[in-house]
């Protein structure tokens, strides 16, 4: 593989897992940006400079997909399987269904309220409940061989907790302006 057919994680020198160490993947951006930063090549010609742009914008890329757990997992499973899961956004589970419909009625509830005490031990509720996902997303994949089907419903299910978290965030800034 040539340096630009490098997936992701290669970039970065990382094995494919889904658990990385996301403040040292911070670190190794800051080195390889440096490593490849236009300024090193603005005495170079000018397809130099276009492939230092090229480098820094793929570790840029590279770097918001790796350190977002929803999208790392569906490059992962990409990865690993072929199979996109960035368009769909179906889980047949009902019971983790009705526990999002749950969790949504309390955060119209607490946003109402205009509470902010209530929010922030919401939003706590919401942390171990992504936690609780993330490992068991890094659990099925170190599977083998891989339960595709699980891995789907276990990222949507991530989905659905991470526009939680965002949701959570637009009502404190509501809340607090």
């Amino acid at each position: 593989m040539t340096k630009a057919q490098q997936n992701y994680f290669e970039l970065f020198g990382l094995e494919p897992n889904f658990s990385i160490d996301v403040p040292k993947l911070s670190a190794k951006l800051r080195t390889l940006l440096n490593s490849v930063h236009p300024d090193r090549f603005a005495s170079s010609g000018s397809q130099q400079q276009m492939l230092s742009m090229q480098k820094t914008t793929q570790l840029n890329d590279a770097f918001a997909v790796l350190k977002n757990p929803v999208k790392r997992a569906q490059y992962l499973l990409q990865l690993k399987t072929g199979i996109d899961t960035s368009k769909e956004h179906t889980v047949n589970d009902p019971e983790f269904l009705m526990q999002q419909l749950e969790l949504r009625e309390e955060l119209e509830e607490i946003s109402s309220s205009n509470d902010i005490g209530k929010l922030n031990q919401f939003a706590d509720k919401i942390d171990e409940l992504e936690v609780a996902q993330e490992k068991q997303m890094s659990e099925l994949f170190s599977q083998e061989p891989l339960d595709t089907d699980e891995l789907q419903k276990a990222i949507y299910k991530l989905q659905f907790l991470h526009k939680t978290l965002s949701d959570i965030e637009l009502a404190e800034d509501k809340l607090l302006s």
